[in-house]
C-alpha cells in the first residue's frame, strides 16, 4: 500500500537534501568504479594528417533541486585517441546549468583535427558561482564547499567516452556530443549549514538514449530560403563575444517563427528571417539528426524577440496573479546591457492596451492566457531596487512557455487525468496562490487531448509539460497537455532516516532482499524525477544480479564497498551487533504493488 499527500512529499523531498550527503557520496564512489570500468582504452584510428572536422558540443543537466547553479567553465579540452589534445572553448563561459533539465545548449562548434577522441576534460571555476536551492517557499543560497567542507575554487571534470562509441570527428559532416553535468547526482545540499557539496562527475554520450530538444543562439549571419536552411554564429549562454563556430540549421513547413514580436511559420517566417539585417540576435529550438548529421529547427526567435535587444527581460514561473499584476518567482532577469542575473521574486504588470502576448509553439494568446502556474519570458522596463523589482510591460512582450507540473494520478478519465500536485515548474505547489483561477491543487484537472493514456494507473507519478488555462476562466481542465510522462517505470531512489539511529531497523536481512521497519522514521519515501510518494509499508530492496552492483556501508568518514548482495548482507549482519543505523537508501526499478525496489545498488549508513 502507498498513501501519497502533496505536502507530506514536499517535507520529504526537504528532509532529503538535508540528509543525502552520505547517500550520494557512496554512489559517487560506486560512479567512478562503473565509469573506469565502461573506458574503452582509447582505441580506435586517429587521423594524423591536416584534415579537420566539427565537434558540435552541448552542455545539459538531469532534473535536479537547484534553482539556479551558475558557475564560470574556464576550459573544455578533448584528447584524441592518440593523445593529441584540442582546446575546445575559447573563451571562458559562465552558465546557469539549473536552465537546462529540458534541453541542450550548444555550446561550440569546434574545428578539430579529425579522428576518433575518447576522451573530455572540462574545467569549472567556482570562486563566483551563485547557487540556489527551494527551503520551503524560498530560495536559499548556498555556498559550494569540497567532502571535507573547505570551499571550493576550481575543479576538473573528466571522463573517458566508451572506446566502442568515441567521438568520431570526420571532414564534412558535424558529430554531435552531449555533456551533462549532473547536478542531482554530483552536488549534495545540507539546508542547515547553507552549503553544497561538490563532487566532480561529468557525463559524455555520443549516442544519449533519450536525446533532448536542442537550442543555439548567436548573430544571423544568412539565409538561404532555396534552401530552407539559415546559418548563426553561435553565442552559447548570453554571451555576446568570442568565436564559438558556425552552425546551419534546417528548416521544414512546420517551423514555427516569432520574428520582432510577430508570428510566422514556414517558408514565410524563413523569407522574413531573410529580411532581417545581418547579425540580428537568433534563437533556434530543435532536433540534432545524429542519422544526417543535421539541426532542425522547431522553433526561431529574432530580432526584438530575443533578450539583449531593447528591453530588459524576466524568465520565470508565475505563482500568483491578481488583476494585471504577476508575481514571478525563479526570475532570470536580463538587462539591456547585457548582464544575466537571478532573483528569487519580481512583480510584472501588464498593460492591457499595449502588452502583446504570444504562446510558445505557436497559437493565439492574450493577456488573460498568463494564469498562475504559467512560465513566461517578459520584455519590459526594470524599476526598484533589486530586491523589489517591477518590470513594466507596458508596450512590451510576454511570451507563454511550455511549464512542467509533476505529481501523483488520482483519475483518469477519458482525455482528462485528474494529479495531486507536487511541483509546478519544479517549486512546491505550496508556494503557488491559485486564487482566481478555480483550480484545486489537489485535483488538478490534465486536458490530455489523443495523447494515449493506455498504460498509466491511478497513483501513477506523472510529469507533464504544456500550458495552464486562461486566468480566471471556468472549464472542466485546469492544464492543456502537450505531453505527459508516466513515471512509474522511472528508476527510483528509496530514501529511509532516522533523527536517531536505531538498533537494527530491518524486519528481515538476508542474502536475498532486506526489508526495511520504518517505524519511528522521519522520512520514508521513494523519489522518481522529482516526484515523492510517501511509503505506507516496509519497503524491500533485492538485487538485479547484475555484474555490475555495488553495495555498501557507510560508517563515520569509512565507505565499505561490496561487489555482491551475498556479501553486503552478511557484513551488514556481523556490524548490527555493535552499530546503529541511520539511514538506508537504494536506487533501481520500483514495484509500488509489492513496495520493491530491484537494483545494483543499496547503501546503508551506520553510527
Amino acid at each position: 500500500m502507498i498513501q501519497d499527500h502533496s505536502l507530506p512529499s514536499i517535507r520529504a523531498a526537504s528532509r532529503f537534501n538535508r540528509w543525502h550527503v552520505w547517500l550520494l557520496g557512496a554512489l559517487l564512489l560506486v560512479s567512478g568504479f562503473t565509469l573506469n570500468a565502461c573506458s574503452g582504452g582509447g582505441g580506435g584510428s586517429s587521423s594524423t594528417g591536416n584534415d579537420t572536422g566539427t565537434a558540435l558540443i552541448g552542455l545539459t543537466d538531469a532534473d535536479g533541486d537547484f534553482i539556479t547553479y551558475t558557475v564560470d567553465v574556464t576550459a573544455l579540452t578533448l584528447t584524441r585517441a592518440d593523445g593529441a589534445v584540442v582546446n575546445a572553448l575559447p573563451v571562458t563561459t559562465r552558465v546557469d546549468f539549473a536552465q537546462y533539465t529540458d534541453l541542450t545548449e550548444f555550446l561550440n562548434a569546434a574545428t578539430v583535427p579529425s579522428g576518433n577522441y575518447t576522451h573530455v576534460s572540462m574545467t569549472l571555476d567556482y570562486t563566483n558561482a551563485v547557487i540556489s536551492v527551494a527551503q520551503g517557499n524560498n530560495a536559499l543560497m548556498v555556498k559550494p564547499v569540497d567532502g571535507s567542507g573547505n570551499a571550493i575554487t576550481s575543479l576538473t571534470l573528466q571522463v573517458d567516452l566508451d572506446g566502442n562509441k568515441p567521438l568520431v570527428v570526420r571532414p564534412g559532416l558535424p558529430s554531435n556530443m552531449t555533456l551533462d553535468f549532473d547536478l542531482q547526482a554530483t552536488n549534495s545540499v545540507d539546508l542547515n549549514n547553507a552549503t553544497v557539496t561538490v563532487s566532480p562527475v561529468l557525463v559524455a554520450d555520443v549516442e544519449p538514449a533519450n536525446p533532448k530538444p536542442h537550442r543555439v543562439r548567436g548573430p544571423l549571419l544568412s539565409v538561404n530560403p532555396a534552401a530552407n536552411q539559415f546559418v548563426v554564429a553561435i553565442r552559447p549562454f548570453h554571451l555576446l563575444l568570442g568565436d564559438f563556430g558556425q552552425l546551419t540549421v534546417q528548416t521544414d513547413g512546420n517551423t514555427q517563427y516569432e520574428i520582432d514580436r510577430v508570428s510566422y511559420q514556414g517558408a514565410t517566417g524563413l523569407a522574413q528571417l531573410a529580411n532581417e539585417p545581418r547579425l540580428t540576435a537568433t534563437v533556434a529550438i530543435g532536433n540534432f539528426d545524429p542519422a544526417t548529421h543535421s539541426f532542425l529547427a522547431t522553433e526561431v526567435y529574432a530580432g526584438s524577440s530575443v533578450a539583449f535587444g531593447t528591453s530588459d527581460v524576466v524568465t520565470g514561473s508565475v505563482i500568483a496573479r491578481s488583476n494585471d499584476t504577476l508575481t514571478v518567482r525563479g526570475a532570470s532577469l536580463t538587462r539591456v546591457g547585457g548582464t544575466v542575473t537571478f532573483n528569487d521574486s519580481v512583480t510584472v504588470t501588464l498593460d492591457p492596451n499595449t502588452t502583446k502576448v504570444t504562446r510558445q509553439l505557436g497559437g493565439t494568446a492574450g493577456i488573460g492566457d498568463i494564469s498562475v502556474g504559467s512560465r513566461i519570458t517578459a520584455f519590459g522596463s526594470f524599476s526598484g531596487p533589486i530586491n523589489n523589482l517591477t518590470l513594466d510591460t507596458t508596450g512590451g512582450l510576454v511570451r507563454i512557455l511550455l511549464s512542467s507540473v509533476a505529481g501523483t494520478v488520482s483519475q483518469i478519465a477519458p482525455s482528462l487525468v485528474t494529479v495531486n500536485l507536487q511541483t509546478l515548474n519544479g517549486r512546491p505547489v505550496a508556494l503557488y496562490s491559485f486564487s482566481g483561477t478555480g483550480s484545486d491543487p489537489t485535483a488538478y484537472r490534465v486536458g490530455t487531448g489523443s495523447l494515449d493514456l493506455s498504460a498509466l494507473a491511478t497513483s501513477d507519478p506523472v510529469r507533464v509539460r504544456g500550458f495552464a488555462v486562461a486566468y480566471g476562466q471556468v472549464t472542466t481542465q485546469d492544464y492543456s497537455a502537450q505531453t505527459l510522462i508516466d513515471l512509474a517505470n522511472v528508476p527510483a531512489w528509496l530514501a529511509i532516516y532516522w533523527p536517531a539511529p536505531v538498533t537494527n531497523p530491518f524486519a528481515s536481512l538476508t542474502n536475498q532482499a532486506m526489508v526495511t521497519d520504518i517505524s519511528g522514521s522521519s522520512l520514508h519515501s521513494v523519489f522518481q524525477n522529482g516526484v515523492a510518494t510517501v511509503l505506507a509499508t516496509n519497503p524491500t530492496v533485492q538485487p538485479d544480479g547484475a555484474a555490475n552492483d555495488r553495495f555498501v556501508i557507510v560508517r563515520n568518514n569509512s565507505i565499505q564497498l561490496y561487489g555482491s548482495f551475498t556479501s553486503f548482507s552478511n557484513a551488514l549482519n556481523l556490524q548490527l551487533a555493535t552499530h546503529t543505523v541511520a539511514g538506508v537508501g537504494a536506487r533501481g526499478s520500483w514495484n509500488s504493488g509489492t513496495a520493491t525496489v530491484t537494483g545494483g545498488f543499496a547503501v546503508v549508513k551506520l553510527q
